[in-house]
């Protein structure tokens, strides 16, 4: 089969959303598909040239080494495009919008493109006003969700098909080499991001409480931005955090810390418990496809930095049970499986390109 994925533009920083979709492109390129990956770079440059014939040219040379953070398979094509028209689209089987923002576009390319698929990861209310996002839920596409819940919203919208495809972890580079039973329970992690839905703030804070009452307490932590003025000095930050240095973050945390308030799933949470982090986490509901609380890790309630505290000190002060939740964790993940995440997504595909000849 021939995929086309279509991303909103590129993106120089590492981003859970393109890595899924990238995973999917590696993954597709592997098993013998004809992989292709359209950036749009419509909105991108501007501060070199608004000329669309320049912005192609540019994006033929850039597209050679991006992503940069990311190993794409060498037989994936790459195209940089600020044509939204499709003229530089390849021809393809199916072509998959990937944000609210690439739909609009994605419904508007020609038959030739590819039968019109729609990966949604997230009720992106936080790009697009709510009554455009639904909108996009009904432009007739196949679609596919990353989660439950997110299925359980856009059929509330549209009598389209919707089918759920689990966000699998790779379990071959995300995986336990520290032993659970040799790590400082005092080491904490976290993801450090701007955006407000992830709730850093109340990571923060809840940190605060912990740290007055363990004065061993550190925090390695991970984010795009460059290292904020205000964290304090026992946090660890590493910028940019490639894979490996993601593996061996979470190798060196006892304790992952997520306080988002709403996300569609909610990857570092998962890579961190694949790696044998006890996970402590909002009870938002993404988290809710993969934790459950007291058996595989500890949930409590958003915008609560004193429920977080609570249950950072609690395993902390139990060290038993924080091993235990992290070999539990552990084995919650290995089972979301890619392997069986792509066969599934291959067994659709060649169904609806049977009906089409049909």
């Amino acid at each position: 089969m021939k995929v086309t994925f279509c991303l909103p533009e590129i993106s120089q920083v590492p981003m859970g959303g393109y890595k899924i979709i990238f995973e999917y492109a590696n993954r597709l390129q592997e098993r013998g598909h004809k992989v292709t990956i359209v950036f749009l770079t419509h909105n991108v440059w501007s501060r070199l040239t608004n000329n669309k014939k320049i912005k192609s040219i540019v994006g033929k040379i850039r597209g050679r080494n991006e992503p940069s953070w990311f190993h794409l398979n060498s037989e994936i094509q790459k195209i940089m495009t600020p044509y939204l028209d499709g003229r530089e689209f390849p021809d393809a089987d199916f072509i998959f919008a990937t944000a609210v923002t690439t739909a609009k576009i994605v419904k508007e390319l020609p038959s030739r493109c590819g039968k019109k698929c729609y990966f949604i990861q997230d009720f992106e209310t936080f790009i697009l006003p709510e009554d455009e996002v639904v909108e996009s839920y009904q432009y007739g596409f196949l679609n596919f969700t990353v989660s439950n819940w997110l299925s359980n919203i856009v059929g509330a919208y549209t009598s389209d098909k919707t089918i759920c495809l689990p966000n699998p972890i790779d379990t071959e580079n995300f995986k336990v080499i520290t032993p659970i039973n040799e790590r400082n329970p005092y080491t904490l992690g976290m993801l450090y991001h701007e955006g407000e839905h992830k709730g850093i703030p109340y990571a923060l804070e809840a940190i605060d409480i912990v740290k007055k009452k363990y004065k061993d307490v550190v925090v390695n932590i991970f984010g795009v931005p460059n290292r904020p003025e205000s964290l304090p000095d026992y946090f660890r930050y590493v910028q940019k955090a490639n894979q490996n240095d993601l593996l061996s973050l979470y190798n060196a945390t006892s304790i992952f810390i997520c306080a988002t308030i709403d996300e569609g799933f909610g990857l570092t949470g998962a890579e961190s418990m694949a790696c044998g982090c006890a996970l402590v986490s909002t009870a938002y509901n993404g988290v809710l496809e993969y934790a459950v609380n007291a058996e595989n890790a500890l949930l409590s309630p958003v915008r609560d930095s004193k429920a977080l505290a609570e249950n950072i000190i609690k395993l902390i002060e139990n060290d038993p049970y924080r091993q235990s939740l992290a070999k539990k964790a552990s084995e919650t993940i290995s089972e979301r499986s890619w392997d069986k995440t792509i066969q599934k997504l291959e067994t659709v595909l060649a169904s609806e390109l049977d009906m089409g000849r049909g």
